[in-house]
């Protein structure tokens, strides 16, 4: 089955947790999962927290694929725009514009995260040699 689903926090030994929020129905509908599931998967450990993504989920509850949600999902107001049920283009790349703001915001973040860490490794490092033994 295919899934919304939120990069929710990245793990140890290259897995990712990803929340999943809502799941396309077998005649194409989504619809809001109603009590949020969390999965693990090695393919998401390559996305930042927060990035959405569409994720197909096996009867086991294990991942098969993994891909970026954000374009699909611009795809498919566009495509519900044009039946005139949804919302204009504009609306549309507005949306498109955000979800890039938010996800270059999130690597930002996580790029700073990152760097603090290895500043206090090093810190770490550097208190440990000057320990008397």
């Amino acid at each position: 089955m295919l899934y919304l689903a939120r990069v929710h926090k990245k793990g140890l030994f290259g897995h990712a947790e990803l929340q999943l929020l809502a799941q396309q129905t077998p005649d194409r509908v989504w619809s809001a999962v109603r009590k949020p599931e969390i999965v693990t998967s090695s393919d998401a450990s390559a996305y930042n927290v927060g990035v959405l993504l569409l994720v197909e989920v096996s009867e086991e509850r294990r991942v098969q694929r993994v891909e970026e949600a954000a374009m699909k999902l611009v795809e498919m107001l566009h495509s519900l725009s044009q039946t005139g049920s949804l919302m204009d283009l504009s609306e549309i790349e507005s949306w498109r514009q955000s979800l890039t703001r938010q996800s270059q915001e999130l690597s930002r973040r996580e790029a700073e995260v990152a760097a603090r860490q290895d500043q206090l490794e090093q810190w770490e490092i550097n208190l440990r040699q000057k320990e008397p033994p």
